[in-house]
């Protein structure tokens, strides 16, 4: 019988004032998810999902956090999520700084990060946001229904996932000119670890990853119209962006597949100049370079990066600076 141990299998952070919002969720796992990124074969990958879809929760725990000397306890919901203020001390902070233990019935439980999460996280000021898509923005599915999407997310290591080409490149640029990065996807908190390798293997730069809460395999093998809409979630975490960072202004990136456009509009309209520059990406290769404004927003649709590199090289650091 394998052993299970808490597990820390997503998190995000935001610097909000003076202190760190640090999210995540928690799932008791096996204790080989520790490795979770470092597949060897397909059949590894396929293992690691299936347990990433069909986890055991915690009943009646609380969180014990202790952060450079600091301590506190917070609550971790039925499905191991949980919310913590860490006090930001510094420009940077280690996942290995953060001490978290599961307390079930007086009892203390160490809870795990994957080799993959312990990394330094940077949280330092930034000239301007860039919040992006994932799908299909930067990270290249074609996917047009669920189940071709699922077909990708099964049947391919994440290091072997095509990104949308020369973004990783346009991505380094604007982080080395100030821009601080913000992955928001409507994909669950189930694929952070395959999200985080993909952006590790094409060397995207270092940003916080929001995504939707976790789902268990019987919500695929059980789904039915009626959930909540995909917008909701994407304007959710753009409007608490914008609400918690109030001095600065963002450019927003994202594809024409879906619902971005829509989710953009309505986040222009409730920010009125808080968005630079919308960028969407045709993925019908239909559109070639076409310019719009929305409410005096300049919006620029391209097919490929060659449409947009010399608008990007001659107006965002003038219009950021």
């Amino acid at each position: 019988m394998e052993r299970h141990i808490p597990i820390l299998t997503y998190y995000s952070y935001l610097s909000v004032g003076k202190y760190i919002r640090f999210a995540g969720t928690i799932l008791r796992a096996p204790a080989d998810m520790l490795y979770i990124g470092d597949e060897n074969t397909t059949f590894q990958h396929i293992k690691n999902l299936y347990k990433l879809y069909t986890p055991h929760f915690f009943k009646n725990a609380m969180l014990e956090v202790r952060y450079r000397g600091y301590f506190t306890l917070c609550n971790i919901d039925y499905k191991g999520n949980f919310v913590v203020p860490l006090p930001e001390e510094s420009e940077e902070f280690l996942i290995d700084d953060i001490r978290i233990r599961l307390i079930i019935d007086n009892f203390g439980y160490t809870v795990y990060a994957p080799n993959l999460f312990h990394e330094r996280l940077y949280i330092s000021d930034y000239k301007y946001g860039l919040i992006t898509d994932i799908d299909d923005t930067i990270l290249h599915t074609g996917a047009t229904t669920l189940f071709t999407r699922l077909k990708q997310i099964i049947f391919t290591r994440p290091d072997e996932r095509r990104s949308i080409e020369g973004m990783p490149d346009v991505y380094r640029r604007l982080a080395a000119d100030g821009a601080k990065i913000f992955y928001v996807s409507n994909s669950e908190a189930n694929l952070f670890p395959v999200i985080s390798t993909f952006l590790h293997s094409h060397r995207f730069p270092q940003g916080a990853c929001f995504l939707r809460k976790n789902k268990l395999l019987s919500y695929f093998l059980h789904h039915k119209k009626g959930h909540r809409s995909p917008i909701s979630h994407k304007l959710r975490v753009i409007s608490m962006l914008m609400r918690t960072q109030p001095k600065k202004r963002f450019i927003l990136v994202g594809d024409n597949g879906q619902h971005d456009p829509v989710i953009y509009k309505e986040v222009i309209r409730r920010f009125p100049g808080r968005v630079s520059y919308v960028f969407l990406r045709d993925i019908h290769n239909k559109i070639g370079l076409k310019r719009q404004c929305w409410d005096g927003v300049p919006v620029l649709f391209y097919s490929s990066l060659n449409d947009i590199k010399g608008f990007i090289s001659t107006r965002l650091n003038a219009d950021f600076s």
